[in-house]
């Protein structure tokens, strides 16, 4: 599909949360800040349209902020370039191309005072350091009403030689904005974007989850003493391909016998296994 809602999960960045959807091609891509606790299940929700995080390796649409593919490539004025960072300005709005894998966050706030924006302010934050596609993250939550942001997949270089990503904001902010950008965690560092579980260096490398029934990964899990939450990976009701997941599952509501989808890490001793319920499951409300 080519709409799917991003949503960041941490309570410390957004508690007005509504509900979210995603195709299965893009899970391993979407950006979720998590704060894990232990609490009872809930619909895994959208952010508020200011405040989103992704990784930029597939198509996503966030409605009325974020909007991801060819449009950011119209024509442009190129207002400066660096090492780190090529700037464009198109009509009312700055496109941004990010050239450097490890950016320095003063040099690029640097940048954007050069073209006007002081109120943008850059900050690294931990991801897996076999984290392949970039992970960007705008948050326009002070940024004054008509602050819009948009994201576009890797394929910038074929505006900028070497782009990594690339991201417009509003020329006319109002208000602070911050760009928040993955940067390899340290050792034992929690990560603030999921890494799949079985990557080389994450806390089961080289254990393939995926296909395995919820009671026998579960186990594995268990094995490699770490411990196990749950998400119900339910079918979108439209037909659609893609699923809305349901988050904090206790262990009580599955079924030994449900196939995993995936298991997430964020480093901190919990693998998330995203579970797809029977067809005779039954769905929550909303869902």
């Amino acid at each position: 599909m080519n709409n799917q809602i991003l949503k960041n999960r941490a309570k410390v960045l957004d508690e007005d949360l509504a509900g979210r959807a995603f195709s299965a091609e893009a899970d391993a891509l979407l950006a979720e800040i998590v704060l894990l606790e232990q609490a009872p299940a809930q619909r895994r929700r959208m952010p508020s349209p200011r405040r989103v995080l992704l990784g930029v390796a597939a198509s996503a649409v966030l409605a009325g902020a974020l909007v991801v593919g060819p449009s950011l490539f119209r024509a442009s004025e190129q207002v400066y370039a660096s090492q780190a960072v090529t700037i464009d300005r198109d009509g009312d709005e700055y496109a941004f191309y990010i050239t450097d894998g490890d950016p320095d966050p003063a040099e690029l706030e640097k940048a954007f005072r050069k073209v006007g924006l002081d109120n943008i302010t850059v900050k690294l934050i931990p991801v897996s350091p076999q984290q392949r596609s970039p992970v960007v993250g705008v948050d326009l939550d002070k940024a004054g009403s008509g602050a819009q942001a948009s994201v576009t997949v890797s394929d910038c270089a074929e505006r900028v030689e070497g782009c990594l990503t690339a991201f417009r904001i509003t020329a006319d902010l109002k208000g602070p904005a911050q760009l928040r950008l993955g940067h390899p965690a340290k050792p034992g560092e929690k990560y603030a974007y999921p890494a799949d579980a079985s990557w080389p260096g994450e806390a089961l490398a080289g254990v393939t989850l995926q296909g395995r029934s919820a009671g026998e990964a579960a186990r594995v899990v268990r094995e490699h003493d770490l411990k196990v939450a749950y998400e119900l990976d339910w079918p979108l009701r439209s037909g659609e391909r893609g699923f809305q997941s349901e988050e904090n599952v206790p262990a009580s509501r599955i079924d030994p016998s449900w196939a995993v989808a995936s298991a997430k890490t964020y480093n901190d001793g919990v693998i998330i296994l995203h579970v797809v319920p029977g067809p005779a499951a039954t769905r929550p409300p909303g869902f």
